[in-house]
């Protein structure tokens, strides 16, 4: 055979090793070989043996072996004929087992890579063997024989060793041109779009570029592998060779190769619809004006159909995803009709007759009216009323301060805004996220459902916790604070209110002493009394489907008693009209007593003046076995705790 750059290793052609010094032919029937067969047969099927190197002293035509250090070899010395033919029957029953290459990508740390390439090889491929008629000829002829004398000889196996070197060739080049590829990255067009492709990063395609129904076209790029030929065919005449000589021939049989990876983008879902596709524009409610804006259609592709497709497909293949027309999940018509077409729940709290009062009072339900609360959002009274100042036109008006005193505060009385919308929010059962009670019981709702504020320290605050947004319509006429919380009803069952008072402090009546200056006449009422309460709060729901009721506690609130103060005028004692004179020496006695206060009070009127009516001592219906009561909440706070001098408004 012709040699060139697939010129095989040393060894590798039989006659090119063969003697000079014996040429006496050798024939595949003769009776040297009969003998042998049995032997070859003997050991047909037996493991794989440790195999040694052959070393040659004594045959000058014998080069040096040049042992691999990553495969240990064995050195053997000269051993009997029969010795040295099994061990070659040996080895070439190994050598004829298939081969089995891996070839190993390389890729940097982070980068995509792949399963291991494998090449198998067997015999019937590369026609492997060691020639055994010329190891007998040889044998006959004495090569290798240390001496005459002596039955030892000294063989090297490779020197015998056979394949194919045409068909070995021929099997990786088929191999090489099946997995060696060259990199290709992956290609992205519309079909039947405009001639310029838009720009990668670029501003998505308008409704005109872009009609209904275009197909996005997705070809998959392939990977690159630098599958060389020549190395391959090397890695496997060395193995080869090498097992002859090694400890372990079997496992030099395993070779491995590593060969250059390039893997070609990959084609990301997301970035394709952000590049090629419009979101549909959903309506919505404009919480500033409380409309509702039209929609817009957009177009795309179904993202998870797309990403299972290109998970499953090959790559260089052609992959097609549907542009279609995607409108809003809501219709903006259907909305405007949804919205605020319920009353969730409503408020009407009497007010006292006073005009800077109900000045306050319809100065806050103002700043309240139309707000639009959305699922989810908090709802703060400061936030949306604001500080209560004399520049927004509001006056002075009772409140209670600390200490439990009542005097007139800007802003005073909006306190009933507050608790008119927390008794509304009871009853659209939504979540209460701050509130405290007033320092005294109120009259203008029930027991247990009034929420105080003061700015800077005390807030009323609920969260929308429905589902659709709610409206708060808020007013002060005919005598009345007025609240209508508007919304889409999405409860299934009914709530219904009620308290229970746990504990009662009555208060008593006290005196004052007061100067007989024409402030106060003697009995007059100074202080107003309030009693002190305990009350629970409950709430009752009713499924409207199956009628179950079920009850709850809402709240404890704690409300103090004050008592009722009033006046005792004290007279003043009568001054001497010229004050006596100073004896030289103290006289025993006074020459003139002093004047004796008169002995009768002055005259009270016959009814002292009405007093404020005490808040109701039983509650209207409560429930039958309310829930066990939590602890006590605390009160709030009193001077010294950190909070403004006014409590409540």
């Amino acid at each position: 055979m012709e040699k060139g750059k697939f010129e095989a290793k040393k060894g590798t052609t039989a006659a090119s090793r063969r003697s000079d010094a014996n040429k006496k032919p050798a024939s595949r029937k003769g009776s040297t070989l009969s003998r042998l067969w049995p032997v070859f047969a003997a050991v047909a099927g037996v493991l794989v043996l440790v195999v040694g190197i052959l070393i040659l002293t004594k045959d000058s035509r014998k080069e040096p072996v040049n042992t691999e250090e990553s495969h240990p070899t064995v050195e053997l010395q000269g051993m009997p004929r029969a010795d040295l033919e099994r061990r070659f029957s040996e080895l070439d029953m190994v050598i004829r087992k298939d081969m089995v290459l891996t070839l190993k990508p390389e890729v940097k740390e982070g980068e995509t890579a792949e399963e291991p390439l494998v090449l198998t090889l067997s015999d019937a491929v590369s026609d492997v063997h060691l020639d055994m008629v010329q190891i007998v000829t040889d044998l006959n002829n004495g090569v290798g024989r240390e001496s005459d004398t002596v039955d030892s000889y000294l063989m090297d196996p490779r020197t015998y060793l056979v394949y194919d070197e045409t068909a070995l060739r021929a099997r990786i080049d088929e191999f090489v041109e099946e997995y060696g590829t060259e990199m290709e990255e992956p290609t992205i067009s519309l079909e039947d779009a405009p001639a310029t492709e838009p720009p990668a990063g670029g501003d998505a395609p308008s409704d005109e570029d872009l009609p209904p129904e275009k197909l996005l076209v997705i070809r998959l790029g392939s990977v690159g592998r630098d599958l060389d030929a020549d190395a391959i065919y090397k890695t496997v005449t060395e193995a080869y060779s090498v097992a002859l000589i090694a400890e372990d021939p079997e496992s030099v049989l395993q070779p491995s190769l590593t060969y250059g990876f390039h893997a070609p983008a990959l084609v990301d879902v997301e970035t394709l619809w952000d590049r090629y596709c419009k979101e549909p524009v959903e309506p919505v409610l404009d919480t500033a004006t409380g409309e509702v804006t039209d929609g817009a259609n957009g177009f795309g592709f179904d993202r998870e159909a797309l990403q299972a497709a290109l998970d499953a497909a090959a790559p260089g293949e052609e992959v097609k995803a549907t542009l279609s027309v995607l409108k809003p999940e809501t219709d903006a018509e259907t909305l405007r009709e949804s919205l605020f077409k319920d009353v969730l729940a409503e408020a009407h709290t009497p007010h006292t007759n006073i005009y800077n009062r109900t000045n306050n009072l319809k100065l806050a339900c103002a700043a309240i009216d139309g707000t639009i609360v959305m699922p989810g959002e908090v709802f703060s009274f400061n936030k949306v009323v604001g500080q209560r100042t004399e520049a927004k036109g509001y006056k002075e008006a009772i409140a209670y301060v600390a200490g439990g005193e009542s005097k007139p505060e800007l802003g005073g009385g909006v306190c009933q805004v507050a608790s008119s919308i927390y008794y509304a929010v009871l009853q659209a059962d939504l979540k209460t996220v701050e509130r405290e009670a007033h320092m005294y019981l109120v009259d203008y709702v029930p027991n247990g459902m009034d929420a105080t504020i003061y700015w800077g320290s005390l807030d009323y605050k609920f969260e929308n916790s429905s589902p659709y947004p709610i409206k708060i319509e808020a007013s002060v006429h005919d005598g009345k604070v007025h609240i209508i919380l508007y919304g889409t009803e999405w409860k299934d069952y009914t709530v219904e209110l009620s308290y229970k008072i746990l504990s009662k402090d009555d208060w008593k009546t006290v005196e004052r002493e007061v100067p007989n200056d024409g402030t106060y006449r003697n009995g007059e009422v100074i202080t107003t009394p309030y009693t002190g309460y305990k009350v629970a709060t409950f709430k009752t729901t009713k499924n409207k489907n199956t009628g179950a009721e079920e009850t709850t506690q809402i709240a404890i609130s704690n409300y103090k008693k004050r008592d009722k103060v009033v006046a005792k005028v004290v007279e003043d004692p009568t001054e001497p009209t010229e004050p006596p004179t100073e004896p030289t020496t103290p006289p025993t006695e006074p020459t003139t007593p002093p004047t004796e206060p008169p002995t009768e009070p002055p005259t009270e009127p016959t009814e002292p003046p009405t007093e404020p009516t005490e808040p109701p001592t039983e509650p209207p219906t409560e429930p039958t076995e309310p829930p066990t009561e939590p602890p006590t909440e605390p009160a709030p706070p009193e001077e010294g705790d950190g909070f403004l001098p006014v409590l409540s408004q």
